[in-house]
């Protein structure tokens, strides 16, 4: 410590060495570095000839002492505070109290215990990435020391709660009632719109769930699905006239409160759930598999309940569950895994169970359980019960092959020798979505004839060009090769399964 420095290099690499122990809390090992780089500078300055250097290395050296006193005051009040508390921690048995230790902990006290880290080490700060209250730059370093032993109180204080709420027991009836009790006050409208505010460890898979299910608008109106009348119908019926009157649908007369449908795939099921939750300005839950599985024990099945817990706080609600038969299997398979069972038998609970989510009968405060999937055979017998109405979406007949045709080309410029009456009846045994691949292959017909024979570097040339040509429109020609590159994903063995499904377990 006692070596003279030869440049300014020398003791400022030890000022900030001590700096940052003062910054992270090692008061001791700080102290060590501003002595060596206090003697380190009065030494240096002793080898000064120009006054103005002299002067201002002068001054350098009185900052320093003046840090250096700073941490040592700190390390002291530290101490003070780690001796105290030990002290009444090994005079009360480990339990904190009343009166403890003076004025200056009178509030720490209230009959819990406090936190364990006092036997093992004195509480420190990180006054640099990892403080949330002072931001990466925003600290003081250089405190009074009553400034940092109040700090130090509140982080000790913060710690204990911290430590309470760890140990609070999850399963008693008084804390069941404490948390229902939070979230009936915490859940009161802000600026206007309600939000719904978790317990505890529940916080994180809670926004997580809003995050990747809530729509408020998914924006589908009954026009933007072509036909499906029947559906529509029931939907309508199961949701919308509820809210309108909601006198008569109560008891036996009580909306229904889980509908399937199933059919091929691309028939507009899911459609014609974005359009119940946009015509009837219900809060749209879209659910995945994903969304209600998870790699902790026991985590599936409490997403579950969170699930519809925020569908009974955001209601009226649509639960929708696309590929429903993915989440609720038939259950006793040999291949299943007991974390998925459980979490079939908590979605069961929740739809239909003894305090069951959907136990309601107020249309405002109603949540409709909406399934889809291509494969009804494959649901479990329970979940079949619980989803009352199974509605069965087939193929589009020839007026809604047509009206589907009119909706995908209304922005297409079509030949006077197109003849939608005529592709439509051409179109027959296709799906929604078929249909709309045939419409979008012949749209970019057009396309393909002017950029035939040229290359990528000549369509990049003459691209503002070509505009006038690509506007051409859409010939029956171009229909007529589209239909013949494109054929129907769905097979007649399969529409075969689907209606003898129906005719057993159909209910419309």
């Amino acid at each position: 410590m006692s070596s003279v420095a030869s440049n300014s290099s020398d003791f400022e690499e030890e000022a900030k060495k001590a700096r940052e122990c003062y910054m992270y809390g090692d008061y001791s090992k700080g102290i060590t570095f501003y002595k060596l780089a206090i003697d380190k500078l009065r030494r240096y300055c002793q080898t000064l000839s120009n006054p103005i250097e002299k002067k201002r290395g002068t001054e350098c050296l009185t900052e320093l002492e003046r840090e250096l006193q700073s941490t040592i005051e700190h390390e002291r009040t530290i101490n003070e505070i780690h001796d105290n508390l030990l002290g009444k921690y090994m005079n009360s048995g480990g339990a904190g109290g009343r009166g403890m230790g003076g004025d200056a902990f009178n509030d720490f006290g209230d009959g819990d215990r406090f936190f364990n880290a006092v036997m093992d080490e004195r509480p420190t700060r990180d006054f640099g990435f990892n403080n949330n209250r002072n931001g990466p730059f925003g600290a003081t370093p250089f405190q009074t020391p009553a400034a940092r032993f109040q700090e130090v109180r509140r982080d000790v204080k913060s710690s204990n709660n911290n430590a309470k709420a760890r140990k609070a027991p999850s399963n008693g009836p008084d804390n069941k009632q404490k948390q229902h009790d939070n979230k009936r006050v915490n859940n009161q409208p802000t600026n206007g719109e309600k939000k719904y505010q978790p317990i505890g460890s529940e916080k994180d898979l809670v926004e997580g769930l809003e995050r990747d299910i809530v729509q408020k608008d998914p924006n589908v109106r009954w026009s933007d699905v072509a036909g499906c009348i029947a559906a529509k119908k029931l939907l309508q019926e199961a949701v919308v006239l509820p809210l309108y009157m909601p006198d008569f649908f109560k008891g036996i007369r009580r909306p229904w409160k889980g509908i399937l449908l199933f059919g091929p795939p691309g028939t507009g099921k899911t459609m014609l759930a974005k359009a119940v939750a946009t015509e009837c300005k219900t809060t749209f839950f879209n659910v995945a598999a994903a969304n209600l599985t998870s790699k902790y024990h026991g985590e599936g099945e409490k997403l579950v309940r969170l699930l519809f817990e925020l569908a009974k706080f955001y209601a009226p609600s649509t639960v929708f569950i696309d590929e429903i038969d993915s989440l609720c299997s038939s259950r006793g398979q040999t291949n299943e895994h007991e974390a998925s069972r459980r979490a079939k038998s908590e979605l069961l609970i929740q739809m239909d169970g003894v305090s069951g989510a959907l136990g309601s009968d107020d249309p405002s405060k109603m949540v409709m359980v909406l399934g889809a999937t291509n494969h009804p055979w494959d649901l479990d017998d329970a979940m079949r019960r619980r989803l009352e109405k199974r509605i069965y979406i087939p193929l589009p007949d020839i007026d809604t092959r047509k009206q589907l045709l009119e909706i995908n080309l209304k922005e297409v410029p079509l030949d006077g020798d197109v003849d939608l009456q005529l592709i439509a009846e051409k179109l027959e045994g296709y799906s929604g979505s078929d249909i709309t691949s045939v419409c979008r292959d012949a749209a970019m017909m057009q396309m393909r004839r002017v950029t035939e024979n040229l290359s990528m570097t000549e369509i990049q040339n003459i691209a503002q060009n070509l505009k006038e040509q690509l506007q051409l429109p859409t010939k029956m020609e171009d229909f007529t090769n589209a239909i013949s590159k494109i054929s129907s994903s769905v097979s007649k063995e399969m529409l075969e399964k689907y209606d003898k499904w129906m005719k057993d377990f159909g209910s419309v």
